[in-house]
């Protein structure tokens, strides 16, 4: 996703959810990582510039306080994951 896109984390983009999840996923699990995407995911609201991604396009007084739909989409995946491994 960096190589080809250029987003990195701290750019306020998915990938601020999708790097803390994977880190998470190959040490400790699919929950840990769901909570981790979370996290990564809410910091995006308090990021008021957007390096990449379609919230580049967007004003910075228009950003704050909103969490960008990618890193939520990134997190509402991973949390669906780990629901359906727990209830399995």
């Amino acid at each position: 996703m960096t190589f080809y896109g250029g987003a990195h984390p701290g750019d306020r983009t998915m990938v601020d959810a999708l790097s803390p999840a994977l880190h998470a996923l190959s040490i400790v699990g699919v929950r840990a990582a769901a909570d981790e995407a979370c996290k990564g995911a809410e910091a995006t609201k308090a990021m008021r510039k957007a390096k990449a991604g379609r919230s580049a396009y967007i004003g910075e007084s228009d950003l704050d306080g909103v969490m960008d739909p990618g890193a939520h989409a990134v997190a509402e995946v991973f949390a669906a994951v780990a629901g359906i491994l727990e209830s399995a």
